[in-house]
C-alpha cells in the first residue's frame, strides 16, 4: 500500500507538471536489491524498474514499511541485509535523500547514518528500536520529522506529508499546495502544513506545541495556552521556539495559518473573508496584509495566479 501511494503521489506530480507546461522535475523508479521481482506482505508481485546496487545516483530512496510479523512483538525479527545497509549508506554519503516510512525507519538505524533528530515510527515498534538502537531517539504520534537530509514518517498519511514537504523544497510552495489538493487521501483542508524546515529539530516540547497548532489554528490562541500544552513558562517556550525554528510561537501560528488559508483557496470557492475568519483572523485587512508579507501576494492574487499555472 505504501509503495503504491508514494508512486502514485509521484503520478499526480507529472501530471500535474505535464498539465501546466512544466519540464518533468523527478524520475520515478521502483527497485529492489537486485532488481529481482519481490512478492508483497498481501501476495502481489512487484515488478522493479532497476537494481538498488545500481550505481545510478539517486537523490531520494523512499523506504516503506514492513508488516509487523517481518519484525516480531518487539522488534527481534528484523534483520538487515548488509548490502541494503551498504547501498543506503552510498546514497547518503553521495548527497542522497532517504525517506522511511513508519516501520521502514529500522533500516536507517541500523544503517548506522547519523541523525541529530527524532525519527517518527509506528507507536507500536518505539520501545524495540530505542532498545535495539540508543544512540537514537524515536518518538510515535508524529504525522513526520525532518533531519539531515533524512525524512521519517509515523502515519500513512505522514508519509504523502513528507513527501509533499520535499515537494515544497524541490518546486516551491505553490506546486506542493497544489499537489496536495489533488490528492485524494483527505480533506485538504485537514493536511497538516507544509512549512518545510519546522520539523527538523530535537524539542519534543515544542514539537508537541507545533501538533497541537495545526489541530487548533482557528481558534483564539494565547501564549499562556501554547506554553501549557508545552508544560513550560511562556518565557521558556519563546525561547525554546526561537532555538528550534528561529521564530517565535505567534509567528509560527501565523505562518500555520497562512498555509491552512492557501488549502482552502485552492480547494473552495469560497470569499477571502470567509477562509480568513476560518483560519482564525476576525479582521479581513489584517489577514490580507499577512498573507501578502509571507506569500507575496494577496489572497485573491495568489489564487489566481496558482489556479492558471
Amino acid at each position: 500500500m505504501s509503495v503504491f501511494s508514494a508512486l502514485e503521489l509521484f503520478r499526480i506530480v507529472s501530471l500535474l507538471e505535464k498539465h501546466r507546461g512544466f519540464a518533468c522535475h523527478y524520475r520515478v523508479r521502483l527497485v529492489s536489491l537486485t532488481g529481482d521481482s519481490v512478492q508483497s506482505a498481501s501476495g502481489h508481485l512487484l515488478t522493479p524498474d532497476a537494481s538498488l546496487n545500481e550505481d545510478a545516483g539517486y537523490d531520494l530512496l523512499v523506504i516503506p514499511p514492513m508488516e509487523g510479523s517481518r519484525l516480531g512483538d518487539h522488534g527481534e525479527g528484523f534483520q538487515a541485509d548488509p548490502a541494503i545497509l551498504i547501498a543506503l549508506q552510498r546514497i547518503y554519503a553521495h548527497g542522497g535523500r532517504l525517506l522511511a516510512m513508519t516501520t521502514g525507519v529500522f533500516f536507517i538505524a541500523a544503517a548506522g547514518i547519523p541523525h541529530e533528530v527524532p525519527m517518527a515510527t509506528h507507536w507500536a515498534y518505539v520501545r524495540a528500536l530505542r532498545s535495539r538502537f540508543p544512540q537514537h531517539t524515536f518518538i510515535a504520534n508524529q504525522p513526520f520529522l525532518q533531519g539531515e537530509r533524512i525524512w521519517t514518517t509515523g502515519t500513512l498519511n505522514g508519509s504523502f506529508n513528507a513527501l509533499l514537504d520535499i515537494i515544497a523544497l524541490d518546486c516551491g510552495d505553490a506546486f506542493s499546495q497544489l499537489c496536495a489538493a489533488h490528492l485524494l487521501v483527505e480533506d485538504p483542508e485537514r493536511q497538516p502544513s507544509i512549512l518545510p524546515g519546522t520539523r527538523s529539530h530535537a524539542d519534543l516540547q515544542v514539537l508537541r506545541v507545533q501538533e497541537w497548532l495545526d489541530n487548533h489554528f482557528a481558534e483564539a490562541i494565547t501564549l499562556d495556552q501554547m506554553s501549557q500544552i508545552a508544560g513550560l513558562s511562556e518565557r521558556t517556550l519563546k525561547r525554546r521556539f526561537q532555538q528550534a525554528l528561529r521564530t517565535s510561537p505567534n509567528v509560527y501560528l501565523q505562518k500555520v495559518r497562512i498555509d491552512k488559508a492557501k488549502k482552502r483557496l485552492l480547494t473552495s470557492g469560497r470569499s477571502v473573508k470567509t477562509i480568513a475568519y476560518d483560519v482564525g483572523y476576525e479582521n479581513v485587512s489584517f489577514f490580507v496584509r499577512l498573507f501578502t508579507r509571507y506569500a507575496g501576494q494577496t489572497p485573491a492574487q495568489w489564487r489566481r495566479a496558482v489556479q492558471a499555472e
